[in-house]
Parts: C-alpha cells; sequence; structure tokens
C-alpha cells in the first residue's frame, strides 16, 4: 500500500502551476476509467483469485492490480503529466503532476475475494494551491463504480451528483431515532474496540446499522439518501476522495471525527445527509473516544 507520508506530501507541495483545468473532463475520465476497471473486476468474479497478504487483515488479488493498471494507463493516456496516489503500490507511477489521481481499484477486497457482491471502484482527481501542504487538496471530480449493480455515482465541483447520470440528494432524515447509519470494521484492535463502543452506544437510538465492507460505496449511498450517516475509524484517502466531493455536491457534510474538515491525512470520517452530525458526536461521546486513539 502506498502510505501518506511527510516526504510525499512535501513533493506534492512543488505541483505544476495552477493550469485550468475543467472539472466535467476530470469527471468524464474518471467515470470511463471507473466503469471500464468495473467490467474488467466483474469479469474476473467467478475465476480462481490470486491472493496475497499486504498487512495484517489486509490482502490484495490479482484483480486490483489489473484494475488498477487499466485505471493508471488510460489517464496517463490522456493527462501524462498527471501524478497518483493509489491503494496498490506501483512504482513506476508519477507522485506529482497538476492534479492526483486517488485511486481504490477494487473498494472491498475481501468481500470480493469470497464473492460476496458488495465492492466498488473508487477514482478521485483532486488539486493542490500552489505552494500548500497536501491537507489543503481540493478534490475537483470523481466517481465509484459498483459493477454488481452496474450504478455509476459521480461529481464535478459545483455541478451536482448523480447516480447513472440523474441527480441525487442526500437524504432529509432529521434524527437519529430514523437514521440507517453505516459503519466499517478497522482492522487494528484499539479502533475496532473504540466501534463495538460506539455501537453499544447508539444502537437502540438509531433505527438501524449497517457495516458493508466496502467504504467508498457506503459514502455513495450517503450521497444518494440511502444511508443517513456513516463514519469509519479507519480509512484511506482512496476510500474517501471521490466520495467526498459526490457527498458534498450531493447536499451532505464529511468531517474528520473530529467534526473538522476532513482532508488526506485524516484517518477517520463521519459522512452525513448534514443534519445528524452533531447529534451523533453528543450520542455517541465520540470526542472522548477519539481522544484514547493515537493516529486520528
Amino acid at each position: 500500500m502506498r502510505h501518506v507520508q511527510s516526504s510525499c506530501l512535501d513533493n506534492r507541495t512543488n505541483m505544476n502551476n495552477q493550469t485550468s483545468i475543467d472539472p466535467t473532463i476530470l469527471r468524464s475520465i474518471a467515470e470511463q476509467a471507473a466503469t471500464q476497471a468495473g467490467h474488467l473486476i466483474k469479469d474476473k468474479w467467478s475465476q480462481p483469485r490470486q491472493i496475497s497478504s499486504k498487512g495484517f487483515r489486509d490482502i490484495v488479488t490479482d484483480a486490483d492490480i489489473a484494475s488498477q493498471s487499466l485505471i493508471t494507463g488510460l489517464i496517463r493516456e490522456r493527462f501524462p503529466d498527471h501524478g497518483f496516489l493509489t491503494e496498490e503500490d506501483d512504482p513506476d507511477l508519477p507522485m506529482t503532476g497538476p492534479i492526483i489521481w486517488i485511486i481504490d481499484p477494487v473498494d472491498g477486497t475481501t468481500n470480493y475475494s469470497r464473492q460476496i457482491p458488495s465492492f466498488c471502484v473508487s477514482i478521485g482527481a483532486a488539486r493542490l494551491p500552489n505552494n500548500e501542504p497536501w491537507t489543503e487538496a481540493e478534490v475537483l471530480a470523481g466517481a465509484i463504480y459498483d459493477p454488481m449493480r452496474d450504478e455509476l455515482f459521480s461529481a464535478a465541483r459545483g455541478q451536482g451528483s448523480t447516480l447513472n447520470h440523474q441527480t441525487i440528494h442526500v437524504s432529509q432524515t432529521p434524527g437519529l431515532e430514523t437514521a440507517a447509519v453505516g459503519f466499517d470494521w478497522s482492522r487494528e484492535y484499539d479502533r475496532r474496540l473504540a466501534m463495538a463502543e460506539v455501537i453499544g452506544r447508539i444502537a437502540q437510538d438509531v433505527h438501524t446499522l449497517r457495516a458493508t465492507g466496502s467504504a467508498a460505496l457506503a459514502l455513495a449511498w450517503v450521497a444518494a439518501g440511502r444511508f443517513d450517516l456513516y463514519f469509519n475509524f479507519r480509512i484511506g484517502p482512496w476510500d474517501m476522495a471521490a466520495a467526498k466531493v459526490i457527498i458534498v455536491e450531493a447536499g451532505g457534510q464529511v468531517s474528520s471525527l473530529l467534526g473538522e474538515r476532513w482532508d488526506v491525512e485524516d484517518s477517520g470520517c463521519i459522512a452525513s445527509n448534514g443534519r445528524l452530525n452533531t447529534s451523533f458526536k453528543r450520542l455517541t461521546q465520540l470526542d472522548e473516544l477519539v481522544a484514547v486513539l493515537s493516529d486520528v
């Protein structure tokens, strides 16, 4: 996995000048790449998988590698000067450029490897202001494609969000008592304990809880109004980049676990229809839990 480390962040502050880039074009390319990659991994769905471990409770399949290669090849053909931040490590990919493509080639790899049909492809396109740290990255466009349901979620800054090219909006659910809340389990022991504690605190006060096994897909469902709120104690930039612009353009809210502006260095998130974040943090006593976790 390619980690967002300080040396990489320093490199990204030296990105090319602010060439005007149309978010509509970025959105179109993200849609095209996500759809093609989704078709590829769906074609491999029933074939024997080559699975290897890349860390504790963290696996990669041959489909992840093939999907990422397809996506990055398509983007590099169109934008040879762009950079990449990808879940699967590839030292041949450039890491700087006027646009950084943040890619998860198969989000929900464990589901995919066990033929659980809940996974997606996630592609975001982000720009850094000149001489600004990576935390100020602005996601201009993104696409999330669910190949098993043939659902394409996408957005570009200032242009709204769509599902299969039809406008979508977050839900209007006013309170947690009628909310459908999504979450996913972290790999680390302390974060799993924290998640279990949060679930215990809210189980009787929300309408329902769902763990999907695909963070990006669950976040897309927030944008479409299927989930009212989603939270995660460990999430990667490749899970969040596309989802962030899709949720915001659909009228929702994305924040760190502390309720601050989410950026690529944050390891946790809360995403909602914008009406539930405060009551959720109060009910879960989230600040207290986050205080005992490191690297939040």
